[in-house]
């Protein structure tokens, strides 16, 4: 029976195993890259790319057709979108996954092998940190989807768990709009607070009017729909909704209904209402 590449990632895989298989990915295209084929002619599509037993290398297709009309996928995309769509266990080093996932959205031109000492720079020296925060669930963390987790266990320290009907209720914590059918989105941390807002919609809107925000402030100077927190193809964008006092990300005002990437840890001010955008 044929493995492809959708199976080899389907399940939950460890950090070693993750780093495995994109290693294989890498040095297979390498490969057809020195080979001569041109990259706009592989077909980038999970369901495609299957793993040849006998050498255990992957096998890619190439469609050498003028003007083909498949569906093009960048490389980067083809990465992103793949650790996106990846479960990934928690208690096996969670940084690695955070540095990788921020590495794939972040722009920059992608080169291969420069992913491919990411790779190994990202896998070192991270557990030990990530061990002193985190502490051991059974669930796991997947960008874009997240996890059906993200509950307190001792104050002021967020970690990834199972969901129940108990942590709404935990103090400092808001959880909105939450659904049973779906795992909950990353939080934003309101600094002066410390209150941890759960966002659990692919658009989650900000501020003073509670009829239409998911989030209610009760700042004054924070506009009726303040901004937009959007989840899309495993990235995260703020949006300012044309707000009298503005928003800024990182202290960088921004245009009025444009999509600017956010990332973990990165600080969000709206008016004079702060926010860190938190994945775990």
């Amino acid at each position: 029976m044929k493995t492809d590449l959708e199976k080899l990632f389907s399940g939950t895989l460890t950090k070693e195993q993750l780093i495995t298989h994109l290693v294989n990915i890498v040095d297979s295209l390498t490969e057809l890259v020195k080979s001569g084929v041109d990259f706009d002619n592989i077909l980038l599509d999970k369901k495609h790319i299957f793993l040849d037993h006998f050498s255990n290398r992957l096998v890619f297709m190439c469609l050498p057709i003028k003007d083909n009309v498949f569906e093009k996928v960048s490389m980067n995309g083809f990465f992103k979108e793949l650790i996106a769509s990846t479960s990934y266990d928690e208690n096996d080093d969670l940084q690695f996954f955070i540095k990788l996932h921020n590495y794939l959205t972040s722009p920059r031109v992608f080169q291969l092998q420069e992913f491919k000492e990411k790779l190994t720079e990202f896998s070192g020296g991270c557990r030990e940190e990530n061990d002193a925060v985190t502490e051991k669930h059974s669930n796991f963390y997947s960008p874009g989807l997240i996890t059906r987790a993200l509950a307190l266990a001792d104050e002021g320290t967020t970690v990834l768990g199972t969901f129940n009907e108990m942590d709404e209720y935990e103090e400092g914590t808001t959880a909105l709009g939450i659904d049973n059918g779906r795992l909950p989105k990353p939080f934003i941390l309101e600094v002066e607070t410390g209150a941890k807002i759960v966002v659990t919609k692919d658009v989650f809107k900000i501020g003073r009017d509670p009829e239409q925000a998911d989030y209610a402030s009760n700042n004054k100077v924070v506009g009726r729909i303040h901004a937009e927190l959007v989840t899309s193809d495993g990235e995260y964008f703020l949006i300012d909704k044309h707000s009298k006092n503005g928003s800024y990300l990182n202290g960088v005002k921004l245009s009025p209904n444009e999509r600017t990437k956010i990332k973990h840890e990165d600080r969000i001010k709206l008016a004079n209402q702060e926010f860190v955008f938190k994945l775990f």
